[in-house]
């Protein structure tokens, strides 16, 4: 049995007929690429585990309170499904997970939002989209395309300028905080085009150790960002342009960023 991590929301309907044609339990969440809010997943069985797990009998001694019941209840259960014995184990009257129902309300939104286009378009859109920015990306002194995984550029950091010495774990850090703030104060020596990039507020995927040397970053598309780009590339690779000479700006100029104690 395969257990399939797709909790980026980033797949294909075919992909994921696939995943389950091959017996693997899927994991989902529309809390990243449909962007709700944390804590909005799903597991989908395929067909031939469902069929088992409905025959078998419920597993008591894991459905109590210091158990799965401190998770989940009989309300977070799909309506005559495989798990129906499991329901009256899990049985809650005085909680009601409204929380969770409104995280997957956004998530549905989102997902309804895109479903007018295809899968093809969407990913003919994502592929182009991605290609874009790791040109941008490449053509900066300071940054490297460390991967590109479907609607995700994963990004280096060169430390000064210096490729020989790229941002590690802990610096990386330094620079996602920095990305959300105006720092062009700090960076006296910086052109009046660089000072701009710094002032730019700019919200990025949190950093990611890779190795013991360095760590990356990461842009990626979420749902708003690729309907905006289906009608309206333009405005959308502008704002991306930003972040891109933002992340290039603070990494030219990280020693004097990380002396301003900012």
């Amino acid at each position: 049995m395969g257990v399939v991590d797709a909790c980026q929301g980033r797949f294909t309907l075919k992909e994921l007929e696939q995943w389950l044609g091959q017996d693997s339990i899927v994991l989902f969440t529309t809390s990243k690429f449909y962007q709700a809010p944390p804590f909005c997943g799903a597991v989908i069985l395929p067909a031939s585990i469902a069929s088992k797990v409905s025959q078998c009998e419920p597993p008591k001694d894991m459905l109590v309170k210091n158990g799965l019941l401190a998770f989940v209840t009989d309300k977070e259960l799909p309506s005559s499904s495989c798990l129906d014995s499991w329901k009256e184990h899990l049985s809650d009257k005085q909680r009601n997970n409204v929380g969770l129902a409104l995280r997957w309300e956004a998530g549905l939104a989102a997902m309804e939002k895109i479903s007018f286009l295809s899968d093809e378009e969407r990913t003919m859109l994502t592929d182009e989209w991605a290609n874009r920015v790791k040109t941008m990306v490449d053509d900066h002194p300071c940054l490297e395309t460390f991967c590109v995984e479907r609607s995700i550029v994963s990004i280096r950091m060169a430390k000064d300028g210096n490729s020989d010495n790229w941002l590690s774990m802990s610096e990386a850090r330094d620079l996602f905080r920095w990305m959300s703030l105006d720092v062009s104060e700090a960076v006296p020596g910086a052109s009046e085009e660089e000072k701009e990039a710094l002032s730019v507020s700019g919200f990025i995927g949190q950093p990611v150790s890779v190795s013991e040397d360095y760590a990356i970053v990461r842009i990626a598309l979420g749902v708003d960002s690729l309907l905006t780009y289906s009608t309206d590339s333009h405005t959308t690779l502008g704002e991306d342009s930003l972040i891109v000479k933002k992340l290039g700006a603070i990494s030219k100029y990280f020693s004097a960023l990380k002396e301003s104690e900012l």
